[in-house]
């Protein structure tokens, strides 16, 4: 039974969004927690009587104890270690995570034979989350799928919160290895140039990236190859990026000064840029059936990304609400389809 929530970065932005969704929509008692205490109680404060503040520092294990206060904790922030995750499986906490780093998500799975009554949810949000739900609808829809591309639209007037654009860039200069042309390869972000068309906006330059639903829907779709791309909505900031990177000057990102300089940038581009809080996935299946080639495609629009994340998660939490879910390390498609969420 859930009747109280944790929302570990909870006056961040898409926490923020969560908390406000979730006194809305319900009536459990919710904790918003962070390392910044003031940050913590000012915002409850905003929110009204059933919102608390909890200071919660995530890298010192001893304050752990605050995390018995809730039912649920929603991780809002990224981790180093799983060091929060064991201790909710330890002590029967529910816990919901919004990462969508696979790196992470694997050293979670890895908990499994930790868990005895603690319900784990990960990839929920926007991509992973939506991402999943739209390519398992597809899929079903499909039967036999040979290729499975999925394109995540940002928009680039949207005010994103610091975690994401801070993820975001880390990732500019690593690579990672999908399956491509029937063998494990090693790509790097932001290659392997795609055109999408996205109906509301026209043709954009998409390019590989290491979102966390690939993997997972890879595992699932072993014959399969499963891709996702990332795209702006400028297009000339999408030709720009893969400029820079194909010149290797996002190498420079690699040092923490360079990134902290971005982002600033980055925050503050809505006041300068023709963007729009525009966000869009794109789901395309492929297969060669019946001597033909069969395409189908998923479309799903929004506007604010952070937005449709913290309405993701609310969905979720006042679905476990009303109906138990069963103990164990989930990934969001593994339970639900999308129409048990919208």
């Amino acid at each position: 039974m859930v009747e109280s929530v944790m929302i570990i970065g909870g006056y961040g932005k898409v926490g923020g969004n969560i908390a406000k969704q979730l006194i809305q929509s319900t009536d459990l008692q919710i904790l918003i927690a962070g390392r910044c205490l003031a940050k913590a109680c000012t915002f409850s404060q905003q929110l009204g009587e059933r919102a608390f503040p909890v200071e919660v520092d995530i890298e010192n294990e001893a304050n752990y104890e605050s995390l018995l206060q809730a039912n649920l904790v929603i991780m809002c922030i990224d981790q180093t270690n799983t060091s929060v995750v064991q201790y909710c499986l330890k002590h029967g906490i529910h816990y919901i995570d919004i990462t969508a780093s696979f790196a992470f998500l694997e050293q979670i799975e890895l908990l499994k034979p930790l868990v005895q009554q603690s319900t784990v949810i990960l990839s929920v949000g926007f991509a992973p989350g939506l991402s999943n739900l739209l390519a398992k609808q597809l899929k079903e829809s499909m039967k036999i799928v040979d290729k499975l591309d999925i394109t995540i639209l940002l928009g680039l007037g949207e005010q994103h919160g610091d975690g994401a654009v801070q993820w975001l860039l880390e990732q500019m200069n690593q690579s990672y290895r999908i399956k491509k042309n029937g063998s494990t390869q090693t790509v790097q972000n932001f290659s392997g140039k795609k055109t999408t068309y996205f109906n509301r906006l026209g043709t954009r330059s998409s390019y590989l990236f290491n979102f966390s639903d690939q993997h997972t829907l890879q595992r699932q779709m072993p014959y399969s190859e499963v891709n996702t791309y990332l795209t702006f909505d400028i297009e000339w900031v999408n030709r720009l990026l893969a400029g820079l990177h194909y010149l290797n000057i996002t190498s420079l990102l690699r040092y923490s000064w360079a990134r902290r300089v971005l982002v600033k940038i980055i925050q503050g581009w809505q006041f300068f840029s023709s963007g729009s809080d525009i966000c869009a996935i794109k789901v395309e299946a492929v297969n060669k059936e019946n001597n033909q080639i069969n395409e189908a495609h998923q479309v799903w629009y929004e506007n604010n990304e952070a937005l449709i994340t913290a309405n993701v998660t609310s969905l979720v939490v006042q679905h476990m609400m009303h109906s138990p879910l069963p103990a164990g390390i989930h990934h969001l498609d593994e339970l639900f389809w999308l129409d048990d969420l919208f």
